[in-house]
């Protein structure tokens, strides 16, 4: 039997199609020399810690978590550009309202309505 020893991953730079790919070094630990990974998650107001393994299985476990990351966060980031392009489509529709408001109160006062109570009314012939 022989035992293989992982070593602590680190940042590695891979040129992939003019990219480099970095892999973090989250959730390995080091414990009494050898490494080891575990996975953090919250149950309430406390961290707790998970463990995962050592060797090509937490390799992998790690490598898939750091993929998962990645893929939350992309989606924050299009979540995020979503709002924003709302926010801008609002702000335009908002725009439009106020302008055809004024036009619309401006035909009324001219056609001979005011307003009582935000009701338009037509004037009394007097």
């Amino acid at each position: 039997m022989s035992s293989t020893r992982v070593a602590r991953p680190q940042f590695d730079n891979v040129a992939e199609s003019g990219g480099t790919e970095k892999r973090s070094t989250m959730g390995w630990e080091q414990r009494g020399g050898g490494m080891y990974y575990y996975r953090k998650r919250r149950e309430g107001d406390r961290i707790v810690s998970e463990y995962v393994g050592s060797g090509p299985l937490a390799e992998l476990a790690s490598t898939f978590d750091d993929l998962a990351r990645e893929k939350r966060s992309l989606r924050r980031k299009r979540m995020q550009q979503e709002r924003e392009a709302i926010r801008a489509v609002d702000a335009k529709v908002e725009e439009i309202c106020s302008m055809v408001r004024a036009l619309t109160c401006g035909a009324l006062l001219s056609a001979g309505y005011h307003t009582h109570k935000g009701q338009w009314r037509r004037k009394r012939n007097e």
